[in-house]
């Protein structure tokens, strides 16, 4: 219906009023055409000339269009820009944000969140994407659908798919991006838990948080375009890998940016960090961050800093960013807002300066990138020329000084920036090597216009109008062509276009970028030259007024409006020069991520997913290329991509400026829509028909239709099946959704009738096979019948014949046995008698023995009694001794002492009457005045010392220090002298033997104080029995029958090596939880069993009831923690240097000498520990956070070495330091391993400063 004939008295319109349209009804129509009409809202008459203004006076659509929208604008009854901006705005403000405009899809930021994309909705479109040819029900327009016909084309065509979202600055592309992103890893991934999937949707994060920033239209702009290109599998569809890459990040934005905007999220994410502010020293202000911000850090949409950076740290760790590689990332960011926190100080009247080192920010920004401050100081205040031969060191002023500090801040950024995109696209790139399929998503920095623009936003609207030039091509000349080229009937459609814009950019030699480069080619071309220069070369739509030449603007008018611009900085930028001595400090950095970012990392080698711009280039293209060639370079290979693949477009649209969800700004949406040329899109997409198919593909698709397969006769088939006028082209055949659904529905009728048929066919044929494979199967049945019935009257027979020969056989076999038991019993008999009668002799002779000993005894004793040494030692001890101390054991122990409690040796020397006289004299009268005897406590457990008797004396043989539960273990030495025991003295004569003596240090009542004395005077160091990456065990075979321990002999190094731990035997042997898989045993009973593979299993398998066991730890088995302090250092290895332990002072402590280590024992009869222990950050040792009035620290409390406080660092268990053993043994030992069991703590001390300046605590 014309619209003229809509035009009459009572009907509804659409009127331009107060640069607005609104709804009116029209009162009358004068005979010259002018139309009077009342408004709606307001009770106005407006008069409007149709005549002489068509547009500004359009019909309403229907009642229920105009109130409720239609989900696609090409089905509006009246398609005109007042019909298409109510159903967008009805739409809207019912969160119906998604409208079609044929192909192209139409998205409205509603600036809030909306429960269109759960989970839910999103199985809802996958599924009706996979089943749309079955003819399911249309689902409301959505974002989910475009991705889902790029994925389902790609799949169908074979042919790569690309999605450009356009629209300008906070219209909401890069959400939009995110939300097709997910939708393709779901609709093309079968499994919940892809790796692949999950590292692509986590890369995200980190791009908004190091390449997003809040501007006065968006809190959250890219200020950087990328072009996001994910692989699939051509066989199976699935997503397997992507390629990222980036374009024009903004860099000015580091060291400043304009009021109300934010410099990059990463920066303010890191301050908020709790757990990062007094590490890397964030507890201050920074000129970077606060330049403009005016007060206040917070983002406009709500988001919380602190929040997202834990987002950021979870998706940088999804990417397989190690801790060490997020550590160093971190630092980067911190050390540049330290460098814009750097001050000069002017020297020599200002010619030159140097660092102010007043304050801490020096040293922090030197310490976090690992350089001297020297070198810092002398690559930022100083810079080389070189005049002729020579090279001359000058010095900066304070303000190039300060420009060099922000060069080198910038730098620094961007080549984290480009890092960081390095590590994602290799973490996404695809392991297989089959074909892939591509789609890509295009998001790009949206159309900018700020208070003040300059060259960053010119790129931007740059590549804005190249990207509306494609929209532009594809949309409407694309389409024209191919009607006109067809030979079908079609009505021309006029279209904004913008290739007068382009050329303003593009042309040469008057272009506006060809005479940025000639000025910047000139030694001396300054911005005041080139806006002079422009200013006489081009026309529009670049203008300049008067005004504007004085104040360096100019304007260009794009195709969404016009522009200024100002030219201040434009050749600095384009030149992109960084004098080298700026950057070579960074040479010198012990920093591993600042030496990875020197040059960029190269792209990914995805199959079939690299980019083609992505290609090397030489030192001298890099050098001689400005920005604008570098960005146009970037922006040709891009659109070269576009061009090869299928196009989907996504138009976003921001309904106001200040975000508030529900509000339409009329005159900014009519702005978008009209520089879109979404009004022409819909009047061009109605027109059309909207299914197309080459003649070929057609007769390939419904052949079963037709009994022709001349291409000539596709028209004269169209119409026997009802199309009155068929549109077929030249190659092509246009039809409608209908048609196609009515052919369809034909195919798959022909197509049942031809299966019933074949399925009647196939019956038949099977009929037959099986009645021939029935007569087969009997005459093979008659056959193998005969054959079995022969078969069974053989075996018969054979059967008879056997059991007449089994008879026989086992009657002799019988016999034979008789036989043989009769001899075994009078062997037996004759065996028993030999071993009485050699237990007997074994007896005599064991009797015999003890007899020469007792007479030797008495003889030693009944001389020593002649001598006046022993007569005063004799009224010693019987003064002092209690009364069953030493009795005289007349008999031998039937069995060795017991070796688990004392550990003390039963092996004694046979001495002459004059040496034993000797030593008991020169003891009784001088050990217990001497300096060196000292005193040790044995409260329970074991002493874990070996005795022996050298010279008549009883001294240490052996020091076993990881089995021994004695806190003054440390103190005893090999070689010292056994003098007193609970102050008895120990004189080995007559009555008091060697053995008597270790039975009453066994069995006396705990606490012992045994007294010694050194062998040597006041020694440098205790020695000790054990290396220090040595431990023992101690097996007693009759308690615990299985050692749980499997060992293979190493060939290599020529030992049994540890290769399998059973977790639930033999825990509560006294060192078994020390053992770990890979260590090595070296001793069996003090035997060395280096070299000895033969006799190795049966040194282990005997040796007695108790065995005791020497280990080695291998060097794969030091227990190193993961936590790297800030100059790379282990967190272990500064821990023992700042308390410092060396390899000898963790073998020789003394408790007694040292106040800060306090003990406690953990015994059977403590229900619990009574301390509660946590890691710290930044800290190995365990610390005591809270005592509580319970279990043995507990019972401990009142002795003063026993007391363990809050902040207590728990260093050893059983004298074996943690960082050897490691947590997991510790905690071993305390939970399964025998009691009691000794603790170490150490009082805390003032913390340590963790950086590489720092000195020892």
């Amino acid at each position: 219906m014309r619209q003229q004939e809509m035009m009459e008295e009572g009907a509804p319109v659409w009127v331009m009023h107060a640069a607005r349209w609104n709804v009116a009804v029209i009162q009358s129509i004068s005979q010259h055409g002018t139309i009077s009409c009342c408004l709606v809202d307001t009770p106005a008459l407006v008069e409007v000339d149709a005549t002489a203004r068509k547009d500004n006076i359009h019909p309403c659509n229907p009642v229920e269009q105009h109130r409720s929208g239609v989900d696609d604008l090409t089905t509006l009854v009246h398609l005109h820009e007042p019909a298409i901006l109510n159903a967008l705005r009805v739409r809207y403000r019912n969160d119906q944000i998604y409208t079609r405009a044929g192909t192209i899809l139409v998205a409205v930021n509603p600036f809030q969140s909306l429960d269109l994309y759960d989970d839910a909705t999103q199985r809802r479109y996958i599924h009706a994407g996979r089943t749309r040819r079955d003819g399911d029900s249309v689902l409301a327009p959505h974002v989910f659908q475009v991705a889902d016909r790029a994925y389902h084309e790609m799949l169908s065509t074979r042919h790569n798919q690309s999605i450009l979202v356009s629209g300008e600055s906070g219209a909401g592309k890069t959400e939009t991006t995110k939300l097709i992103m997910t939708y393709l890893a779901s609709v093309s991934s079968s499994r919940a838990d892809n790796a692949v999937r999950d590292r692509i949707l986590e890369s995200t994060p980190i791009l908004e948080a190091f390449g997003n920033a809040m501007t006065t239209r968006n809190s959250n702009s890219s200020r950087f375009g990328k072009f996001i290109r994910l692989g699939f599998d051509a066989a199976s569809g699935e997503l397997v890998g992507a390629s990222i890459a980036t374009y024009l990040l903004e860099r000015v934005r580091l060291i400043s940016h304009g009021v109300g905007e934010r410099n990059y999220h990463i920066f303010y994410e890191l301050c908020a960090s709790p757990a990062s502010k007094s590490l890397l020293g964030l507890d201050r202000s920074f000129a970077y961050l606060e330049s403009s911000i005016m007060g206040h850090r917070s983002r406009r949409d709500g988001v919380d800093d602190a929040a997202q950076f834990e987002v950021t740290h979870h998706a940088m760790t999804t990417i397989g960013l190690s801790n060490h590689n997020i550590a160093s990332v971190l630092q980067v960011v911190a050390a540049v807002l330290h460098l814009g926190n750097l001050e000069f100080v002017p020297v020599q009247g200002g010619t030159s300066c140097r660092l102010s080192y007043d304050d801490d920010t020096t040293r922090f920004c030197s310490s976090l990138l690992g350089i001297a401050y020297d070198h810092m100081q002398e690559a930022l205040t100083t810079r080389r020329i070189k005049a002729g031969g020579d090279v001359v060191t000058v010095g900066l002023s304070p303000d190039a000084a300060a420009h060099s500090r922000d060069v080198v801040a910038k730098s620094m950024y961007a080549r984290l920036f480009e890092w960081l995109v390095g590590r994602i696209n290799a973490a996404t790139s695809s392991p297989t090597t089959s074909t892939l399929h591509l789609i890509g998503v295009v998001d790009i920095f949206g159309f900018e216009s700020f208070a003040t623009n300059s060259l960053e936003q010119l790129c931007i609207n740059y590549a804005n109008e190249k990207l509306q030039q494609l929209f532009t091509k594809y949309v409407f000349e694309l389409e024209q062509r191919e009607y006109v080229a067809e030979g079908i009937p079609w009505t021309m459609v006029a279209y904004p276009n913008n290739d007068v814009c382009v050329t303003l950019f593009e042309s040469r030699p008057h272009g506006l970028f060809s005479l940025l480069d000639e000025q910047c080619m000139i030694p001396r071309g300054n911005d005041k030259q080139l806006l002079a220069t422009m200013h006489g070369k081009l026309s529009s739509p670049f203008t300049s007024s008067r005004a504007q030449l004085g104040k360096g603007q100019f304007t260009v008018c794009h195709y969404a409006g016009p522009v200024v611009y100002s030219t201040d900085g434009f050749c600095d930028k384009n030149k992109d020069n960084v004098h080298p001595e700026a950057l070579e400090f960074l040479n010198l950095s012990s920093h591993d991520l600042l030496h990875t970012t020197k040059e960029p990392p190269p792209p990914p080698h995805h199959h079939h997913v690299r980019h083609p711009s992505s290609r090397r280039v030489s030192a001298k293209e890099r050098a001689s290329t400005s920005c604008i060639q570098k960005f146009q370079g970037q922006l040709k290979a891009l659109l070269g991509e576009l061009d090869t693949s299928a196009l989907h477009f996504i138009r976003c649209i921001k309904p106001n400026d200040l975000g508030q969800p529900h509000v339409v700004d009329d005159a900014r949406f009519l702005d978008q829509l009209r520089c879109s040329g979404l009004l022409e899109v819909t009047e061009l997409t109605r027109l059309r028909h909207p299914v197309r198919m080459p003649h070929s593909l057609f007769l390939q698709q419904f052949r079963c239709l037709f009994t022709s397969t001349d291409r000539n006769d596709v028209a004269r088939m169209l119409r026997h099946w009802g199309v009155a006028s068929p549109v077929v082209g030249v190659s092509k055949v246009y039809f409608d959704h209908a048609l196609l659904t009515h052919l369809l529905q034909a195919r798959e009728l022909r197509v049942r009738v031809a299966v019933r048929t074949l399925h009647r066919f196939a019956a038949a044929l099977a009929h037959r096979r099986q009645t021939l494979r029935r007569l087969r199967l009997q005459a093979a049945t008659r056959t193998v019948c005969r054959a079995m019935l022969d078969t069974i009257h053989r075996r018969r027979t054979v059967r008879v014949v056997q059991a007449a020969h089994a008879q026989r056989v086992i009657a002799w076999a019988w016999k034979c046995y008789r036989h043989a038991m009769h001899h075994k019993r009078y062997m037996e008999a004759a065996e028993h008698t030999a071993r009485q009668e050699q237990r007997v002799m074994v007896a005599c002779q064991a009797l015999q023995t003890w007899v020469r000993r007792c007479q030797l005894r008495q003889a030693l004793v009944r001389h020593a009694r002649q001598l006046t040494t022993a007569t005063t030692a004799t009224a010693v001890l019987s003064s002092t001794r209690p009364s069953d101390y030493l009795r005289d054991f007349g008999t031998p122990p039937r069995h060795p002492l017991p070796y688990v409690n004392t550990l003390v040796s039963t092996k004694h020397s046979i001495t002459s009457n004059w040496d034993v006289a000797r030593d008991t004299s020169s003891t009784s009268s001088s050990s217990m005045d001497d300096d060196s005897t000292y005193e040790i406590a044995w409260e329970c457990g074991m002493l874990g010392i070996h005795f022996n008797v050298d010279a008549g004396q009883v001294v240490v043989q052996r020091l076993h220090v990881t089995l021994s539960t004695c806190i003054d273990i440390f103190a005893v030495s090999v070689g010292d002298v056994l003098l007193a025991v609970n102050n008895v003295p120990v004189i080995l004569h007559g009555s008091t033997t060697y053995a008597s003596v270790m039975r009453y240090v066994a069995q006396a009542p705990k606490p012992v104080v045994l007294q010694l004395k050194r062998a040597r005077p006041s020694p440098h160091h205790v020695a000790v029995s054990l290396q220090s990456d040595e431990y023992e065990l101690l097996w007693g075979r009759k308690a615990h029958p299985s050692l749980g321990i499997e060992f293979k002999w190493d060939s290599i190094n020529q030992v049994p090596v540890v290769v399998h731990l059973h977790t639930h035997v033999g825990q509560t042997i006294p060192g078994r939880t020390s053992v770990c898989v890979g260590d090595w045993l070296t001793h069996v009973q003090d035997d060395s069993l280096r070299q000895k593979h033969s006799t190795w299993t049966a040194k282990l398998q005997g040796g007695g009831q108790t065995v005791l066991l020497r280990f080695q730890r291998a060097g794969a088995n030091a227990r190193n923690n993961a936590d790297v302090l800030a100059h790379g250092g282990r967190l272990s290895d500064v821990e023992a240097a700042c308390c410092g332990f060396d390899e000898v002072q963790r073998w020789s402590w003394n408790p007694k000498h040292d106040d800060t280590l306090h003990h406690l024992l953990y015994t059977d009869d403590d229900a619990s520990l009574g301390l509660v222990l946590k890691q710290p950050a930044y800290r190995f040792y365990l610390e005591v956070s809270d005592v509580k009035a319970e279990g043995a620290v507990h019972r401990q409390r009142h002795q003063p070495r026993r007391r363990i406080l809050r902040g207590d660092q728990l260093v050893c268990v059983n004298h074996q330091n943690i960082r050897v053993i490691g947590h997991s043994s510790a905690l071993a030992q305390l939970k399964h391993g025998p009691k009691p069991v000794l603790l170490t703590f150490r009082r805390s001390k003032p913390a340590c400063n963790m950086y590489p300046t720092s000195q020892s605590c």
